[in-house]
C-alpha cells in the first residue's frame, strides 16, 4: 500500500467514526450518574471495598470507585469513609494497584510520600519504566499508571525525561501502543486500545508540565479515533464490529485529557467523544452499572462532568441518589446500606429494630418506602422473620400471629419495577407474655383469667405465670381442675421467684392448686 492510499484509508476511517449523533443532553447525563452512583453504593462490601465479579481484584475498582465519588461531589460519608479505610489498609503487590491506591488516596486528602517512594523504587532500574511487579521489565499500562500517580500526586522525579522517553520511543509506526514495549510474544506488539489511551492520558498530563510530547499524543489520537465503531464504542477486541463500555470509557478520558493539554488533535475530535459517550449512557444496564462490575461503571461515570449534588441530610449521599436507593433524604440513613463487616453475619451487625410485639397476638405492620418507581416487589432475603408472621411480597406489609418468643434478625429487600433495590437488616423482638398454657399447644394469654376461660369444661389444666405482678381478680368459677403455678422466667423455664396477683381468688366450682403465688 502506497503512503497515499494509506493516508486516504486513515482518513475515511475517521470520517466514519465522526458520523455522529445528538450528544446527550444534560438531563440524560445526569440521570445515568445518578443511576450509576446508587448501583455503587448498594453493591459496596462489608469492608468497605468493591470487588471485580469472578475475580480477587478489590483495589482497582475500589480506588476507582472513590475517584468517581469525588468526580460526582461525594466527598464525606460512611461509605467513602470505609472506603478510604479499606484502601489505606490494603497491601497491593501489583503497579496497576498500586498507582491507583495512591491516586485515589491522594485525592481524598491523605498523605501518600511513602507510597510514592515504594512506587519509585519498584521501577525497571536500567530503563526507568514500570512493568506488572516490582523490578519486572516495562509494560503498558504499567508505566503510564505509575507516571500517572507521580504527576496527580505533585511528586519529585528526578528521571521523568527518561521514562517519558521510553513511553514515547515504544510508540508503534501506526500512533498506537501495545501491552508489551519489546520481547513479546507473537502478536503482542499490535496497538490496542487500552494501553493507547493510558499512554495519551499520561502524556497529556505532562505535556501541561511542559514536556515536549505533543507529537506523540497527536500520533496516538489520529490511531485511536479511526479505531472508533459505528456504535461510538471502542474496544480492545479487533474482530469486534461494537464497542465495550470499559475501553470506551478509558478512551473518552483519554481523548478528554488531550483536548483538555490543548492537543490540537484532541480539539478536533469533539464529536468522537459526544459519540462515546452517547455509547456508555447506552450500555448502562438496568441496575445502573456497567456490565455489573465496579470498575466499568467507577470509569464510566468519571466521564461526566464533575458535580456538586445536593444532599440534604448531610450523609454522603445526593438526595436524587437516595430517592433511587429508596432511602430518606432528609434523614442520614448512609449507614443502613452498609452490609455489615467483612464476615458479615445477620445478628452480628447493628440491625434496625422494626417493632417489640408480643407472642400469640396479631399483628399488621407495612414497611415503608420512598422513592423508586412504583409497583415495588418485597423479600426475604436472608434468615426468616417470626414464625407465624409473613411478608406480603406486593404489599409489603409484615402480618400473622407470631407463635415463638425472642429476638430474630432478617434482611428484607425492595425491588422497584425498573430494576433498583435496598435492602434493609432488620429485626423483629417478640415478648412473651406472662402467662403461659401447655396442652397439646402452647398459648400464651395477658392474665390468668383469660387463660382460664379459654380452657373447656371438664378439664385438668396447668397454668404457669412468669414472676410478675399482675393486677387482676381471679374468679374460678367451672368444672375445670386447674394448677396454678408462678414464679417462672421469661422462657418459662425455671423459677426465679413468685408471682404476685394484686387482687382477688374467688373460687366457685372445679378445684384450684396454688404453688408459688402470693395474694394480696
Amino acid at each position: 500500500m502506497s503512503v497515499i492510499s494509506r493516508t486516504l484509508s486513515v482518513a475515511f476511517l475517521l470520517a466514519l467514526a465522526t458520523a455522529s449523533a445528538t450528544a446527550a443532553t444534560p438531563e440524560e447525563i445526569d440521570q445515568a450518574r445518578n443511576k450509576g452512583l446508587a448501583w455503587l453504593f448498594a453493591n459496596q462490601q462489608g469492608d468497605g471495598s468493591w470487588k471485580i465479579p469472578l475475580s480477587n481484584l478489590q483495589t482497582q475498582p475500589t480506588a476507582a470507585v472513590l475517584e468517581a465519588y469525588i468526580n460526582a461531589g461525594v466527598s464525606h460519608g460512611y461509605s467513602l469513609a470505609t472506603a478510604q479505610a479499606w484502601l489505606t489498609n490494603a497491601d497491593p503487590q501489583s503497579t496497576d494497584s498500586l498507582s491507583r491506591k495512591c491516586m485515589a488516596l491522594y485525592r481524598t486528602g491523605s498523605n501518600t510520600a511513602t507510597l510514592i517512594t515504594r512506587l519509585i523504587n519498584m521501577r525497571h532500574l536500567r530503563t526507568k519504566s514500570w512493568g506488572a511487579y516490582d523490578q519486572y521489565y516495562a509494560s503498558f499500562p504499567d508505566t503510564s499508571l505509575a507516571l500517572d500517580a507521580l504527576a496527580i500526586t505533585n511528586s519529585s522525579y528526578a528521571d521523568t525525561g527518561t521514562s517519558l522517553g521510553f513511553i514515547s520511543n515504544r510508540q508503534n509506526a501506526d500512533g498506537g501502543w501495545s501491552y508489551t514495549s519489546i520481547y513479546g510474544e507473537p502478536g503482542t506488539s499490535v496497538s490496542r486500545v487500552i494501553p493507547t489511551s493510558h499512554n495519551i492520558a499520561t502524556l497529556s498530563r505532562y505535556k501541561t508540565k511542559g514536556w515536549n510530547v505533543d507529537t506523540n499524543i497527536t500520533n496516538g489520537v489520529n490511531w485511536l479515533v479511526a479505531r472508533q465503531k459505528a456504535d461510538g464504542g471502542f474496544t480492545d477486541d479487533l474482530a469486534a464490529t461494537t464497542g465495550n463500555p470499559y475501553e470506551t470509557a478509558l478512551a473518552y478520558l483519554a481523548l478528554n485529557e488531550a483536548q483538555n493539554a490543548g492537543n490540537a488533535a484532541a480539539m478536533s475530535a469533539q464529536t468522537n467523544r459526544e459519540n462515546a459517550r452517547n455509547f456508555i449512557i447506552a450500555q448502562q444496564q438496568t441496575d445502573g452499572s456497567w456490565s455489573g462490575d465496579p470498575l466499568s461503571t467507577a470509569l464510566a461515570l468519571q466521564t461526566f462532568p464533575t458535580a456538586t449534588l445536593v444532599d440534604s441530610d448531610n450523609d454522603g449521599i445526593p438526595d436524587t441518589v437516595e430517592a433511587l436507593l429508596l432511602t430518606n433524604p432528609e434523614v442520614a440513613d448512609g449507614r443502613n446500606l452498609v452490609k455489615g463487616n467483612g464476615d458479615s453475619v445477620t445478628g452480628i451487625n447493628t440491625t434496625v429494630l422494626l417493632a417489640t410485639i408480643p407472642v400469640n397476638r396479631a399483628f399488621n405492620m407495612p414497611l415503608t418506602v420512598s422513592g423508586g418507581t412504583a409497583p415495588y416487589t418485597w423479600s426475604i432475603t436472608s434468615n426468616g422473620l417470626p414464625e407465624g408472621l409473613l411478608l406480603g411480597s406486593s404489599t409489603g406489609v409484615i402480618s400473622g400471629m407470631p407463635i415463638t418468643t425472642g429476638i430474630f434478625n432478617f434482611i428484607y429487600k425492595v425491588n422497584d419495577s425498573v430494576g433498583l433495590s435496598s435492602s434493609t437488616s432488620s429485626k423483629i423482638e417478640v415478648t412473651p407474655l406472662p402467662v403461659l398454657v401447655r396442652t397439646t399447644t402452647v398459648n400464651y394469654f395477658d392474665s390468668l383469667q383469660a387463660a382460664y376461660l379459654a380452657q373447656p369444661e371438664g378439664s385438668s389444666v396447668t397454668i404457669q405465670s412468669r414472676n410478675v405482678i399482675l393486677n387482676e381478680d381471679l374468679t374460678l368459677d367451672r368444672d375445670v381442675e386447674v394448677f396454678l403455678t408462678g414464679g417462672f422466667d421469661d422462657v418459662f423455664e425455671s423459677r426465679t421467684g413468685v408471682t404476685t396477683i394484686s387482687g382477688s381468688l374467688t373460687i366457685f366450682g372445679g378445684s384450684a392448686t396454688v404453688d408459688d403465688i402470693t395474694i394480696k
